[in-house]
């Protein structure tokens, strides 16, 4: 009777908390009240059905439906405890707490912070219940110092695939939605996962890369760029060398003028190769813009307006040939004998 009347009492004060919507009271009413009631009333119920099935039996040991009431009692617990704690985690209140304005670098600290705390329930969860059975804390701790060592030479992959998801979390070099290449491989991250990060190729393909590949490989961030850079080598034909200088300076100073252009980053405009077949006029700058679109866009046309210029100083592009220079006194039927 007690154990109903406790019951019903933690019925009613959880629904009054419950409706008092978003702040911390209903929370915590929402996230424990469906484990507890559904698993205390379970226990409850197959605990006293347990006793009078015992009373009744001479056989049957009244102790072992004790542990079934107590088992029933922890895993109620431990799932009350998780819904809990993944509860508090999404509100806004623990977000503060983080102090991480990105958002994306907030939900991966929320996911890394709830995996942790599921593990550490879990683990609690399963002590307490080996506890119920009887297994000594001396035991206990042997065994889990023995299967820690079992563990990690017999998973050392695996192992080292979950720290270098720590690593992952704790370093940073990249975060959900970065645009990221290692070891040959590139795409957009997707998910950090505990074992491996997934990510979105630009096939719109799915790549499962193990964590410790980034622990043994160099990172490449394209994502946390600052600028793109425009490179390019323009030919010349030979006979413009007269217009090079002339070309060179308006080029440069088409660069220093464009609003797209990061005049704070170098600019380099160069006649700077005698090709075989050209004069090699360098283009070095920087766009302030990281997107790909973006960049290709104002790329066209600076390439359009050195076009212009070019042809403006009655230039033009060269393009590989080659030109033949006959002998003096030779005769075409000596280049082309008759048959």
């Amino acid at each position: 009777m007690i154990g109903t009347a406790v019951l019903v009492a933690l019925w009613l004060v959880l629904g009054l908390m419950e409706r008092k919507g978003q702040n911390i009271g209903g929370i915590i009413a929402k996230a424990i009240r469906q484990p507890l009631l559904l698993g205390l009333s379970t226990s409850l119920y197959l605990g006293w059905l347990g006793r009078q099935i015992a009373n009744n039996v001479e056989w049957l040991d009244g102790s072992n439906a004790l542990k079934l009431s107590a088992t029933i009692t922890i895993l109620a617990v431990t799932w009350a405890v998780s819904r809990l704690g993944h509860a508090v985690m999404e509100t806004r209140r623990f977000e503060r707490w983080l102090q991480m304005d990105d958002p994306k670098d907030r939900a991966m600290a929320i996911s890394f912070i709830g995996r942790i705390y599921t593990i550490l329930i879990l683990l609690i969860g399963a002590s307490a219940l080996m506890l119920t059975f009887g297994v000594p804390a001396t035991a206990l701790a042997a065994l889990g110092g023995g299967a820690g060592v079992g563990l990690a030479f017999g998973t050392q992959n695996i192992s080292q695939n979950f720290f270098s998801g720590f690593m992952l979390f704790f370093n940073r070099p990249f975060k959900e939605g970065d645009w990221i290449s290692t070891d040959g491989m590139e795409g957009t991250v997707e998910n950090i996962g505990w074992y491996h990060t997934r990510l979105r190729t630009f096939e719109r393909r799915p790549m499962y890369i193990p964590n410790a590949v980034f622990a043994t490989n160099s990172i490449v961030n394209p994502g946390q760029m600052y600028n793109r850079r425009i490179l390019a080598n323009i030919g010349l034909r030979y006979e413009d060398i007269p217009a090079m200088d002339a070309i060179t300076k308006q080029v440069r100073e088409l660069l220093k003028n464009h609003n797209a252009i990061d005049n704070d980053q170098i600019i380099l405009v160069h006649f700077n190769a005698w090709e075989s077949s050209s004069l090699n006029l360098q283009v070095y700058c920087f766009t302030k813009t990281t997107n790909w679109q973006d960049y290709l866009d104002i790329q066209q046309e600076i390439f359009l307006e050195i076009a212009k210029i070019v042809k403006a100083n009655n230039a033009d592009f060269a393009f590989d040939c080659t030109t033949l220079y006959p002998a003096p006194n030779l005769k075409p039927e000596q280049l082309f004998p008759s048959a």
